[in-house]
């Protein structure tokens, strides 16, 4: 439920507070007064499109805030503020958020219909949307096991569609990389084989330098008067030493440990000399393979890494080509009873569909025939896709059809050309759904326009119940509610006289006559007479006011 409004700086208004009730409320005044601004600050709140040129005169920015009361009993506060250069700031309960937030959180509370505003209605794709909410109880289970075998089977197909890509691509690609897998097999490259023989050609194009470096090193080690020998030596010195005074004794081991390291040293020195090749043709060696090696990445690579992975993923493409038949089978099984499932969901939603169809397709031709539509025809046309058009709401698409006549070929809604007579529609419709319609806030602009009198008295009828969710349409279908919420723009005095609250709508100069400003304020029951009399006669005599509240009184024991 929309609690509180306020508009700053919109179009006339400069700054305007409104208090909304539950139950019907109107919104009264002469034509030109503002009725607009209001309708205009209630898009801006749901999300709509901003324009710069609705800020008023002189200001640099305009604001909308509104505090709805939510179902689950908290508050959502919603404020968008729109500057001269078109940038937008919302905010939901005080947080930073977006336009698309905006659409998403309010915009689904509110449904708000205009004569020229009528694209849910208008469009067929919603029509399914409304038999389905109408209807609810019988067709959510099939709705949901719809979806789910959709689901399903889509998931299904889509493995399978993937593995027979694989498999044709594998294929293809198993031909072409056959003579490229036998080449690499028959190299046989290991992993970092290339870079472990370049690290070996410094070694073996130096060998003989290398020879005689680690000679001299040996020699320096191991040799008369070398480092060896004089560590000997001082560990016998400090060995005679120890036998006078023990304090030498952990220089004595220092010196054993590091002669141990230095034998350590020697014979790792003499290993590596053992191992150097001399061999001239152990450099060639190299220099062919890595020849082999480069050539082989440069064909298959760019690297030898990359020519490894290219083996493996040849020899699991072969593995997929020559085990395909098992799998595909399998696949194409699962595939089949997928789809078994999701055509006999389909056909179940169908049927039920169809079943209730005639049912709601009657109500709605009684709630129209209520609003002094006259003895209007409504038809539900049902077209059997064919399967690859199914969507994620059935088999079928359903669109409503008006004839206003009997003998009048029914057609497509929005082929209808009074706005008046779609809005009514809309109102009929409204009313059949009843509590089914999830939308709390219904807002109506001039849904009585080119009418009046008795027709005008059951268009505020209708409003009333739907207010008051007296009006809950197919019997199979109902259960407690509370009713929407109803705000409407009307200049009909038939209408106005149902209203739990009444807001007039009027223009006001400013002091200096330079300018005039919109305000909104509530009526009391005094006033409420006056305006109504205003709206019938356009006088406040005094049978003008007997009338009006003869009307009031009418309306509201009814």
């Amino acid at each position: 439920m929309l609690r509180e409004l306020h508009i700053e700086n919109l179009a006339l208004i400069d700054d305007l507070w409104l208090e909304f009730g539950s139950g019907l409320t109107v919104l009264t005044g002469e034509t030109g007064a503002g009725k607009t601004v209001l309708l205009s600050a209630l898009e801006l709140i749901m999300g709509g499109r901003g324009d710069s040129g609705q800020i008023a005169a002189g200001s640099d920015k305009a604001k909308v805030e509104a505090i709805f009361e939510l179902a689950c009993g908290q508050d959502l506060t919603v404020s968008r503020t729109m500057n001269a250069s078109g940038r937008t700031r919302v905010l939901l309960n005080g947080d930073l958020s977006s336009v698309s937030a905006l659409q998403k959180q309010v915009g689904s509370l509110i449904d708000l219909h205009g004569q020229h505003d009528h694209q849910a209605l208008l469009s067929p794709a919603r029509h399914i949307e409304y038999l389905d909410s109408w209807a609810q109880a019988d067709l959510d289970p099939l709705l949901e096991k719809y979806t789910r075998a959709r689901g399903d089977w889509q998931q299904a197909q889509d493995e399978l569609k993937h593995i027979e890509s694989m498999l044709a691509k594998g294929i293809e690609e198993r031909e072409a990389g056959k003579v490229a897998l036998a080449e690499i097999e028959r190299v046989d490259p290991q992993p970092g084989e290339d870079d472990e023989l370049r690290a070996k050609i410094p070694t073996l194009q130096n060998s003989e330098q290398i020879a005689e470096l680690v000679a001299s090193a040996q020699e320096t080690l191991r040799g008369e008067g070398a480092t060896l020998e004089s560590l000997y030596d001082l560990d016998s010195l400090l060995e005679q030493v120890l036998t006078f005074d023990s304090s030498l004794q952990n220089v004595r081991d220092a010196a054993r440990e590091a002669r141990q390291v230095i034998e350590g040293i020697a014979d790792t020195v003499g290993e590596y000399a053992a191992g150097i090749e001399h061999d001239p043709k152990a450099l060639e060696g190299i220099y062919e393979r890595l020849s082999i090696l480069e050539s082989l990445a440069k064909r298959y690579g760019p690297t030898l890494s990359a020519v490894l992975e290219r083996k493996e993923h040849l020899l699991k493409i072969i593995d997929l080509t020559e085990n395909s038949d098992e799998r595909l089978f399998d696949l194409r099984d699962a595939e089949k009873a997928t789809r078994d499932s999701y055509i006999a969901a389909a056909a179940n939603l169908a049927t039920i569909r169809k079943k209730t169809a005639a049912n709601f397709i009657e109500q709605l031709a009684v709630a129209a025939s209520d609003l002094e539509l006259g003895k209007v025809r409504f038809d539900l046309e049902i077209i059997e896709l064919p399967f690859e058009q199914w969507t994620a709401k059935g088999s079928s698409k359903i669109e409503i059809l008006y004839a206003p006549a009997p003998a009048v070929p029914a057609r497509p809604l929005a082929k209808i050309a009074s706005g008046g007579e779609i809005s009514r529609v809309m109102l009929a419709l409204k009313s059949v759904l009843g509590r089914a319609d999830n939308t709390d806030i219904l807002i109506f602009d001039e849904v009585d326009a080119g009418i009046g009198g008795a027709t005008g008295l059951a268009i505020g009828a209708k409003l009333k119940n739907l207010a008051a969710g007296c009006n809950r349409g197919h019997t199979d279908h109902t259960g407690g509610h509370a009713g929407h919420q109803v705000i409407v723009v009307t200049h009909l005095a038939q209408v106005a006289a149902y209203a739990d609250a009444h807001f007039l709508v009027s223009k006001k100069a400013s002091p200096d006559g330079e300018s005039v400003h919109t305000t909104v304020a509530p009526l009391d029951a005094k006033q409420r007479v006056q305006e109504i009399a205003r709206m019938l006669s356009g006088s406040s005599s005094e049978t003008a006011l007997t009338h009006a509240q003869e009307l009031i009184e009418s309306c509201q024991h009814k």
